[in-house]
């Protein structure tokens, strides 16, 4: 169903294109984009790859182990280390700015999640607090707009780090509180 959606939505940008006489405008931006990613798929592999050794080496799980009395406290109920890990890994990432290379440890980790919750198809404290996290997304270091912004030509790409910091720092701790107070405050069925 999706591949319809994104395949609709293509057809119907292009044919607008054409239609109001810019679609060469829209060729010009097709050859910009794949040429974006190309400069920025260095990165990409760079730090998947060091993930991927993170990960096989065991890293991960020590990782996890030593975060586990934080994440212990900010998702309740998470006992297995799988889930654990998985959560570890994805905020990681997230951290470092690295959204779309974080997405498939999100997936695994809320799926161990709600392997995990004995709340049914209703979604968990702990699966909302690591929703809340993922849409915050505290960034350390903006990897990926710091590449957007060096391909764009900027002359200091690296001056959005302590904005970003602040920013998402400050909402990542509002959405934390906010996660805490509906928890407290709602009855829960898997109470």
């Amino acid at each position: 169903m999706l591949s319809w959606i994104w395949g609709g939505m293509m057809a119907l940008g292009i044919g607008y294109g054409f239609f109001t006489g810019r679609g060469g405008v829209s060729a010009q931006s097709v050859q910009e984009a794949v040429l974006l990613v190309f400069k920025m798929a260095g990165g990409f592999m760079l730090w998947n790859g060091l993930f991927e050794i993170v990960a096989q080496s065991g890293a991960a799980r020590g990782i996890a182990r030593g975060m586990k009395p934080v994440l212990k406290k900010l998702f309740k109920g998470v006992e297995k280390e799988e889930s654990l890990t998985a959560i570890t890994m994805n905020l990681t990432m997230n951290m470092l700015g690295l959204g779309n290379a974080a997405t498939p440890m999100g997936l695994k980790a809320m799926e161990s999640l709600r392997e995990e919750s004995a709340c049914g198809d209703v979604a968990s404290p702990a699966m909302c607090m690591f929703l809340v996290i993922n849409a915050s997304s505290l960034q350390l270091l903006p990897t990926t707009v710091i590449s957007l912004r060096q391909a764009a030509g900027s002359a200091a790409p690296e001056s959005i780090v302590l904005p970003t910091l602040c920013a998402t720092a400050a909402s990542t701790l509002v959405g934390i509180l906010a996660c805490k107070a509906f928890e407290k405050a709602e009855k829960h069925p898997w109470k």
